[in-house]
């Protein structure tokens, strides 16, 4: 029997399976219905509230169920704290089960996470890490595609997600986290499908609701923790659609010394034909999953690769990686040695706290490019202290351009660079090219995209805000949303004085963009526009092998403190697939012994860059920029 991974997402840490002999596959008559057992249960790596850590009981607890499916939730592989087992095989092998395994979090040499143990064939799996609000411990999923057998002439499928939620009092991660389970078993409404896990709510919470909205709870309540003497349940199997299942039985098991959590079983039965919803993706794109451990991998002197062990071993991955950037977005020209570009004056307006020129400024031989200079009045005193100043980078905008950012397109979430100055920053806004009324000719000036004229762009305008008296030219940082929010990445992977930078819905991975729709890589659409990069429209068809991706650049830019913030519910910019981006960057930050320096938020909104979100963003420059 052979496990098929082809469609496999996101592989952000690890993820494995073992089978073992002839599994017990279960085989269905003509009638339609058939009943499954499914268990979930908290092992805490094995150590039980009479301080013995004793996998063979779990397993004992396990087999007393007799479980066709089983959620395993607090699970080590090979951690100094459980004997450096690897508890998923052992306890495959105690079972006989076949069984996945997805580390979340490193921990003491080993691996931390979920896993899952089933008698049914596995055609599909794949990880996903959940929201991680506040730095807290990294939450995930195992989400199974199992093969039970044969109903008529058509195979029986289920959806399985085994998951374990956050444990502090603040809900608002486990809210976000059921929000992007819903959003999963979404995409496939019609499939029978099946949660369980550790939700680490009650019934009544916010939480519940939220999952309530789109899985029904298996069984009436029944108290799982703590385990001696339970007094309230957060152990919970789901299922949906509501209308082809029945729950025949759910019980919490008896045994009460082998973890701190009783275990759950529901026997459930799902009747009516099975028709299963198919997700159609184009034949002509592939998709691929690098890991961590690829990004790593940095030429040596001698043509061959090695995985970077320090800072310096990386260098060489860092410069093939601009090197691949600039072979679709085209040559990034030497930056003229001291030169500080020509100023326009247009306009200035006193704006209160603050004035806002509007100015033009000569970013190369037969081009200038529109901006907002925006100064604290308090920086145009004499013998003011220089202070530090922020690129403001613009959404896509055809009608005021880089004006949104400056309070002057009515979009009050978009208004960021009024904010910054207002909290005592200098700000510069470009126009990015080809947009409302900046119109350069780039086959004229030489360039091949408009992503890298804007990127240069950024860079004279650094160069600008290096010049001016008021303004700290050691701190200076990026800010964007949509476009200004890849624009930011995009600059600050070429030029190491942004200090810190922020991306608001400004990417995920190439692969992913609009669900990897087809359509979006037409030449002069999506990412092949010429305001872009046109030699994207090249790899249609073989996304894949595009040279560079989002995690890439995000390396580049290790250890520069950087936040991510990844709207639930953008549907231009895929949340989880930011999160594959994000956590294979992570190694590189880790590196470089900065892993704190990398942040992603998820707010639970569209494509959007809320308050809280921006709040945060400023908190950041303050902490980077203001203390430097």
């Amino acid at each position: 029997m052979k496990l098929n991974c082809s469609r496999t997402k996101f592989s952000p840490i690890y993820v494995y399976a073992i089978l073992l002999g002839s599994l017990a596959t279960h085989c269905f008559g003509e009638t339609g219905n058939s009943t499954i057992r499914v268990l979930s249960y908290n092992i805490h790596h094995g150590a039980g509230t009479d301080g013995k850590l004793d996998l063979q009981r779990i397993a004992r607890v396990i087999r007393s169920a007799n479980p066709d499916i089983v959620a395993l939730q607090e699970v080590d592989q090979r951690v100094t704290r459980s004997g450096t087992i690897d508890q998923p095989a052992e306890l495959a092998k105690l079972t006989g089960m076949q069984v996945l395994f997805a580390g979340n979090i490193a921990l003491q040499g080993g691996l931390y996470g979920n896993a899952v143990l089933t008698r049914f064939a596995v055609n599909e799996q794949e990880h996903i890490l959940l929201p991680n609000h506040d730095k807290g411990e990294q939450r995930g999923l195992i989400r199974a595609k199992l093969q039970l057998g044969e109903l008529g002439h058509l195979a029986a499928k289920i959806n399985f997600t085994a998951t374990h939620f956050d444990h502090r009092s603040n809900e608002t991660e486990r809210i976000a986290s059921a929000h992007k389970i819903n959003k999963i078993a979404a995409d496939t409404p019609n499939s029978l499908s099946l949660l369980a896990g550790d939700i680490n709510d009650v019934r009544g919470s916010e939480t519940l609701k939220v999952l309530q909205s789109h899985w029904k709870i298996a069984g009436p309540a029944l108290a799982t923790i703590p385990s001696a003497k339970p007094t309230r349940q957060i152990d919970f199997i789901f299922f949906r659609p509501e209308d082809r299942w029945t729950v025949t039985k759910t019980q919490v098991l008896g045994e009460a010394v082998a973890s701190d959590h009783r275990a759950i079983l529901s026997v459930l039965e799902f009747s009516g034909q099975v028709v299963e919803h198919q997700e159609v993706e184009s034949p002509s794109i592939e998709r691929s999953r690098p890991d961590r451990k690829s990004l790593l991998l940095a030429p040596t002197p001698d043509g061959q690769q090695r995985v970077a062990r320090n800072v310096q071993q990386w260098q060489p991955r860092k410069k093939a990686i601009l090197a691949a950037m600039q072979s679709v977005m085209g040559q990034l020209p030497e930056a003229p040695p001291n030169s500080i570009p020509e100023i326009e004056l247009i306009e200035e307006i006193d704006c209160g706290e603050y004035v806002r020129r509007k100015i033009l400024y000569q970013s190369q031989p037969g081009n200038k490019t529109p901006a907002y200079l925006c100064i604290p009045k308090q920086a145009l005193r004499p013998n003011a202290k220089p202070l530090p100043a922020v690129l403001c980078l613009h959404p896509t905008d055809n009608t005021v351009g880089n004006g949104v950012v400056v309070g002057l397109g009515g979009k009050p979430n978009r208004q960021y660079a009024s904010e910054l100055t207002v909290r005592g920053y200098v700000t510069l806004a470009p126009a990015y090219p080809l947009l409302a009324d900046y119109q350069p000719n780039l086959k004229d000036l030489g360039w091949e995209s408009g992503t890298l004229l804007a990127v240069w762009d950024n860079m004279r305008a650094i160069d600008l805000l290096g010049s001016l008296p008021f303004v700290d030219s050691r701190a200076i940082g990026a800010i964007g949303h949509s476009l200004g929010g890849h624009n930011a990445i995009y600059t600050a992977a070429f030029d190491e004085r942004i200090v810190a930078i922020v991306s608001s819905c400004g990417f995920d991975s190439y692969q992913d963009y609009y669900g990897g729709d087809p359509r979006n890589w037409i030449a002069g659409k999506g990412w092949t526009q010429l305001r872009y990069m046109p030699k994207l429209s090249d790899y249609a068809g073989r996304l894949n092998e595009i040279p560079f991706d989002f995690d890439q650049i995000l390396g580049t830019l290790a250890p520069r403190p950087v936040m991510v913030v990844a709207p639930l519910h953008d549907s231009n910019f895929q949340a989880d697939s930011v999160d594959w981006v994000t956590q294979n960057a992570a190694a590189v930050y880790e590196l470089h012994g900065q892993a704190k320096h990398l942040t992603v938020l998820h707010p639970d909104c569209k494509h959007d860059f809320p308050e809280p979100m921006r709040m945060r963003a400023y908190q950041m420059f303050d902490e980077f920029l203001k203390n430097q």
